[in-house]
């Protein structure tokens, strides 16, 4: 009888560990499941190694902020002045409602966020492997910035990543819709649609991941078609590359210069060095070929003797 009761109340006492456990394994479950993503937002569209989405994206955002510093040197500190103004705008309205502790203990929450600086960069969860999403605050140009990254580390050549490979601008993120597209398309690309753009070369590169209805064919002409009339297709050596990421519901668009130039925007690849010529390619004189060599000169000194005997 006793034996029986004590295996009921282990029982009992595991059921309740499950469900005490149980909700909060749902919750980070659906968290990790979750697509963040949305139009409207700016940032960077980054693909890395599989696995390591997490780690390359702390990476990014360390770069993103190192370089920031420099691009927007007291940004973060204008935008936390802003809040302040925001706060103290709101605690005189609140002032008439002092006693309400609901109100107190808000505005003691809202001072304990305001100690802490803003983030200029967060990372977002995408939901497929080897792509990660940085939004990044509405006051940074996405394109500026990853141009002044590679340009600098295209002089330095140092290495700052480990597990980032291609870091692309998302100036304009629309639905995952052709026509949507398009429009993002002349929106990103408005400086060479407008009127005295000078003509130049361009290029596009589209990538569509789980995109049901959305096809490569459908896409490219219909962004091309505005370009092509001022701007020349070139895909080895353009001056300007529409990149375009259509990946689930949205598409991130971006514009770039010298996309081939800079290694496809691609911080791995950014620093390797170009291929060394093989022994074997090296072409070797030959036994006859010195043989040659050393006829000739006989025959030049043959005829400087010649020369000199007629002066």
């Amino acid at each position: 009888m006793g034996k029986r009761l004590n295996e009921k109340t282990a029982s009992d006492a595991q059921q309740k560990r499950l469900k005490r456990y149980k909700p909060m394994g749902d919750r980070i479950r659906n968290q990790q499941n979750v697509f963040e993503i949305s139009p409207g937002m700016k940032g960077f569209f980054i693909t890395c190694n599989r696995h390591k989405e997490k780690k390359s994206a702390m990476e990014t955002i360390d770069l993103l902020e190192e370089y920031a510093a420099k691009l927007y040197p007291g940004l973060e500190d204008e935008i936390e002045n802003e809040g302040a103004d925001d706060k103290d705008d709101g605690g005189a309205q609140d002032e008439a409602g002092a006693g309400d502790i609901e109100d107190e203990i808000a505005r003691e929450v809202a001072g304990m966020k305001s100690n802490t600086k803003p983030k200029l960069f967060r990372y977002l969860n995408t939901t497929i492997d080897c792509i990660v999403f940085i939004k990044c605050h509405r006051r940074i140009d996405p394109e500026q910035l990853v141009e002044y990254i590679f340009e600098d580390l295209s002089k330095t050549m140092q290495r700052k990543t480990r597990f980032t490979g291609r870091l692309i601008p998302a100036k304009v993120i629309t639905t995952s819709k052709i026509d949507a597209i398009v429009k993002g398309a002349k929106d990103v690309a408005k400086d060479l649609l407008a009127d005295d753009a000078e003509p130049s070369t361009f290029a596009l590169v589209v990538n569509i991941r789980y995109c049901d209805g959305l096809k490569r064919d459908d896409v490219i002409p219909a962004v091309a078609a505005p370009l092509d009339e001022k701007h020349k297709v070139d895909l080895k050596h353009s001056k300007y590359t529409v990149v375009i990421e259509a990946f689930k519901s949205i598409c991130v668009l971006g514009l770039l210069t010298d996309y081939t130039a800079r290694k496809r925007y691609n911080l791995q690849t950014l620093f390797d060095e170009p291929p060394a010529v093989k022994d074997s390619e090296v072409v070797k004189p030959t036994e006859s070929d010195s043989q040659n060599d050393a006829g000739s000169l006989e025959d030049d000194k043959a005829e400087d003797a010649t020369s000199q005997a007629a002066e």
